[in-house]
């Protein structure tokens, strides 16, 4: 599972972005009511207080904090071997294939051998 004992900023920004852009933009809609002789600037701390929360709903849905990724030799490596095993699957359904389907297979051999070499470097 995860590590407890050291606290990642990305995943404490995205569990209380949305909460804190919500009470933000409430706080900046509720203290409009203090510009109620100025029209316009009430309708601005209205509409800016809405867009505060509204950017906090879209960040909830697509966090752009997320990436944690330290291993990107091996993903990309991952990545490729998931586009072998599709090569395998298409070499193995087409009728007289042998040699492309013995080709993909030492070609993932190959691939789970950098693999192993790659596991537990960062970069």
């Amino acid at each position: 599972m995860g590590e407890k004992g050291k606290g990642n900023w990305r995943r404490t920004v995205n569990r209380y972005a949305g909460l804190g852009s919500a009470i933000l933009g409430m706080a900046i809609i509720m203290s409009s009511f203090l510009f109620l002789d100025n029209l316009f600037a009430w309708y601005a701390t209205v509409i800016i207080g809405l867009l505060v929360v509204l950017g906090g709903f879209l960040y909830g849905a697509h966090p752009f904090l997320t990436s944690e990724r330290r291993h990107f030799e091996l993903r990309a490596e991952v990545d490729q071997f998931i586009g072998l095993v599709r090569r395998l699957n298409t070499a193995a359904m087409a009728a007289g294939s042998e040699e492309e389907f013995e080709r993909v297979k030492t070609e993932m051999m190959a691939s789970v051998e950098r693999m192993a070499e790659l596991a537990g470097k960062e970069v």
